[in-house]
């Protein structure tokens, strides 16, 4: 992996978790890679969940399939947060739950799309 792509990844990274604080979630940092799951978030219902976040263009099954695994081994619902390219916006798919669009905002509060 080179450097750029680790900065890039770092980046959707920091994005999706001030997302999840926007929403009133409390994200937790971990040191993320392709073994483990970048960070662990709580709900506002204090569920924990396996964040993994995507930040590239396409967003595909291997990207589920690698939140599923480490999830699984953390013993945690997972979740994947894939960021749409040249949106603010982030396609968010949790386990037991329809795929979802959530939205950054800068002048307002972020939001939920279902």
């Amino acid at each position: 992996m080179t450097a750029a792509s680790r900065s890039k990844g770092r980046k959707g990274q920091r994005e999706a978790f001030e997302l999840l604080k926007a929403l009133d979630w409390m994200p937790a940092e971990l040191n993320g890679g392709t073994v483990v799951e970048d960070f662990i978030a709580t709900d506002r219902h204090g569920r924990a969940w396996s964040v993994e976040v995507k930040n590239t263009i396409a967003i595909t099954t291997t990207h589920r399939k690698q939140a599923q695994a480490q999830a699984k081994a953390r013993r945690l619902p997972w979740m994947l947060m894939s960021h749409i390219e040249g949106t603010r916006s982030w396609l968010v798919q949790r386990c037991g739950m329809r795929p979802a669009i959530w939205h950054e905002a800068h002048d307002e509060p972020a939001e939920y799309v279902q």
